[in-house]
């Protein structure tokens, strides 16, 4: 038997685009090596800002979501959704700002897996949907590429890449279990088969089943999960790859508290929020809903209840299948076509309520229950050269895409007093609505010396969006009154120019430098989003920025990589979430600026040894917004801190596999993850307080030669060592009034606003695993 996993051949993070060309010495310019000639065009672009996360090094990992992954790219921060398995990740802070039940995951980030868009034509993306022992890498691009990938790259893009079938070779199960009644089961299998008539096929498959009953007081949840990757070449020309995604998310919610709360009862456990009374109140988050179930009147209103009695639960079904051609007409001309199919329902009692008020006026209390389907389609396609432009080597790319989105979402009031999953009560409302984007997008790339890469690109984006909200009004009586119907119809126009240069100086040392822009359109709920329920929101306008990076990517040795990336970024009209408790609205910051520094370093200074890390500096403020706090009272927040964005996270590990000898193959390492303090309101009076964890990982894997088990691993974790308590997520809070005055409510009394929906990360836990390869 032999070491599973030698110390000397783990693969480095990949920092910058081109490490794997610089270690190996390539002689051709930046981004035009005969491996990159054969990947897409977004496949490592010389220039950008970009991470590549390989999964080798968390082979003995637990991993439960894909933030074990994403919190070693540099400039990457995450808070806690409001499931397990939910992420709200951020890119530079630019999707750190959302608010109450919605919108939710994943804003302002385009993200693919294995090129095919898993964001919807609105801009919603969701983290549940992810395992990460799907994947053999993330790509990780950083900052602003609207040109690259389009509409909602506002602050960069994830590529997820899964593992193909030729990479796993045969078949990979395990099993993790710890604290909490976590349990994650997965299978990995997949070959790549050669037919000297049919072709090449290369097949894998992958399967997952996590469930826990989750370290808050209520919060059970499964996630299930089938994936198909296969790509079929029945001629040297011509590839055809099929996606499928299957995803089925179920969990039960629980309320995410105010800061007060947080401090008293972090986990719903000190304090016995079963059963809604009035001595409990302070400590849990408890909801109001109509009385009768349907409606609230002058002589019907609300109830108190938990979210116990409610029953209420997140459940979420997904299907994603995709189809990609490529054909190439000569060994330089490549053309792809893709189709994209997404299937989503919703299934759960979360939703804002379309009505905020006290009950003789109609107003609905808490979240309200949801249904129904969302479908889209997303079309592109695409040419990519590799020529010449005026005698220099060039890479050529023209693409068209076409995506949509359509959503029809009935509402429905919760039933009091029903416990286990709840029961929908009558009907309230109705969302239905529709986005699609069209347009084009260019690059080209140019070798101007075998050592400096030129790199231009442009994308143009139409957007629409339409639809209607209808509210449901009710008389005294209970008898139906004409419905409140809130409509939009708004279209946006958008570019997004870019240009970069890489100098790759020498082997060891390269240069990056990049001007760049994004922009992301209002979705429907944005556009129907006021602070007492649905509305007209319709002036709301697109967000745009543009930014410059700086990066040095410096390799003295096959053991050593360090890269460092400054970057300042200008946005306008930057769309902002607020939450008042109830529900979210948006509104635009006219400027805003975002700037800092990004680290990262890969270094093995001794046989055995590894110190990985990943360091990111966010100094960003508001110059331009003056917060309406009612229609005649406004506050200049210039110089203010962009809320719920940290000034500093860290992620860093340190470990040591034993290289040789009868204990080869047995190892640990020590992580240590810091997040600083940051403010949650626009002016800054409320603080979520800095935090750092210990982790500590034991782990041993052997290989064994000529047997049917080729493999085995065997690890164990402590998380959260010194059993921190701490805020792994919060959401933006809107500053109010004392009432009849002009002045603001001071950080004390905001403290106690549920707006906050502070959710506190998991205590020590205690995870083990097993693995097989076959």
């Amino acid at each position: 038997m032999s070491d599973a996993v030698d110390a000397a051949a783990l693969p480095p993070i990949d920092i910058g685009a081109e490490e794997r060309k610089r270690v190996s010495g390539s002689s051709s310019a930046p981004g035009f090596d005969a491996a990159r000639a054969r990947e897409p065009i977004y496949r490592d672009p010389p220039g950008q800002t970009v991470t590549t996360v390989d999964h080798r090094f968390l082979e003995t990992t637990p991993l439960a979501t894909v933030q074990e992954m994403l919190q070693y790219s540099p400039g990457v921060s995450l808070g806690q959704g409001t499931i397990p398995r939910e992420l709200m990740p951020s890119i530079r802070g630019s999707g750190n700002r959302l608010g109450t039940t919605y919108p939710f995951s994943v804003r302002n980030i385009m993200m693919l897996e294995d090129g095919f868009p898993i964001v919807t034509a609105d801009g919603n993306g969701r983290t549940d949907m992810l395992d990460p022992h799907a994947f053999s890498g993330i790509d990780v691009y950083r900052g602003p590429s609207s040109a690259m990938f389009g509409n909602h790259a506002y602050g960069g893009a994830f590529n997820f890449r899964s593992f193909t079938g030729a990479e796993i070779d045969g078949a990979e199960t395990g099993s993790e279990f710890g604290s909490f009644g976590y349990i994650n089961n997965y299978l990995r299998a997949g070959r790549k088969i050669s037919d000297p008539r049919l072709g090449d096929f290369d097949i894998s498959l992958f399967g997952s089943d996590l469930r826990g009953d989750g370290y808050l007081a209520r919060g059970a949840h499964e996630f299930e999960q089938g994936k198909v990757l296969a790509t079929w070449s029945p001629a040297p020309t011509d590839r055809l790859t099929f996606k499928f995604i299957f995803n089925n998310s179920f969990a039960e919610f629980m309320n995410r508290s105010s800061l007060t709360q947080f401090y008293t009862n972090p986990y719903g456990k000190s304090i016995d929020c079963r059963i809604a009374t009035t001595g409990n109140r302070p400590y849990c988050n408890n909801l109001f809903v109509p009385a009768n179930g349907a409606y609230t009147s002058a002589t019907s209103g609300l109830v108190n209840q938990s979210v116990w009695q409610l029953g209420t639960h997140w459940h979420v079904a997904r299907d994603i299948v995709g189809l990609r051609y490529e054909h190439d007409f000569d060994n330089a001309t490549t053309w792809r076509t893709q189709f994209t199919y997404d299937y989503q329902d919703y299934i759960n009692s979360t939703w804002p309520p379309p009505k905020v008020g006290p009950a003789f006026l109609g107003g609905l209390g808490g979240p309200v229950a949801i249904r129904g389907p969302s479908y889209g389609v997303n079309i592109s396609t695409d040419v990519t050269n590799h020529g010449a432009l005026l005698g220099l080597p060039a890479t050529h790319y023209l693409g068209f895409f076409y995506n949509d989105l359509k959503t029809v979402n009935p509402l429905f009031s919760q039933v009091p007093d029903v416990w286990g999953y709840g029961a929908t009560g009558g009907g309230i409302g109705n969302i239905e609505s529709y986005h699609s984007n069209i347009g084009l997008r260019a690059r080209e790339e140019i070798a101007l010396t075998p050592q400096l890469t030129a790199a231009i690109g442009f994308s143009a984006n139409w957007s629409r969006v339409a639809g209607v909200y209808t509210v449901n009004n009710f008389a005294i009586t209970g008898a139906a009154l004409a419905p409140t119907r809130v409509g939009v119809d708004n279209d946006y126009w958008n570019t997004a120019p870019e240009a970069s240069l890489t100098w790759r100086y020498s082997p060891e040392w390269q240069f990056r430098a990049r001007y760049a822009t994004g922009y992301g359109t209002p979705n429907f709920m944005y556009l129907t989003n006021t602070p007492t329920g649905a509305g007209n929101n319709a002036s709301l306008q697109a967000q745009t920025n543009m930014g410059v990076d700086l990066g040095v990517d410096f390799t003295p040795t096959d053991n050593l990589i360090i890269s460092l990336t400054g970057y300042h970024e200008w946005f306008r009209n930057e769309i902002l979430t607020q939450a008042n408790g109830l529900v979210s609205y948006q509104l635009n910051a006219p400027a805003s600026i975002h700037r800092g520094f990004e680290a990262s370093v890969d270094w093995r200074p001794f046989d055995g040894w590894r110190l990985i890390g990943a360091y990111s500096y966010n100094d960003q403020f508001f110059t331009d917004f003056h917060d309406n706090l009612s229609a005649t009272v406004a506050y200049d927040r210039a110089g203010k801190r962009i809320p719920n964005v940290p000034m500093h996270t860290l992620t860093s590990r340190l470990g040591y596999d034993i290289p040789g000898g009868d204990l080869r193959g047995l190892g640990a390492f020590v992580e240590y993850i810091y997040k600083s303090d940051y403010a949650i309101d626009n002016a800054n009076l409320v603080t979520i307080p800095s935090y750092g964890l210990v982790n500590l990982d034991v782990h041993y894997g052997r290989e064994i030669v000529g047997s049917f088990l080729k493999r085995f691993d065997l690890y164990f974790d402590v998380k959260n060592l010194f059993d921190r308590t701490y805020v792994a997520g919060a959401n933006t809070l809107a500053n109010t009034l004392i009432a009849g005055t002009t002045q603001q409510t001071p950080a004390a009394d905001l403290a106690n606003s549920t707006g906050a929906s502070i959710i506190a990360g998991s205590p020590r836990a205690f995870i083990g695993g097993v693995k097989f390869k076959f």
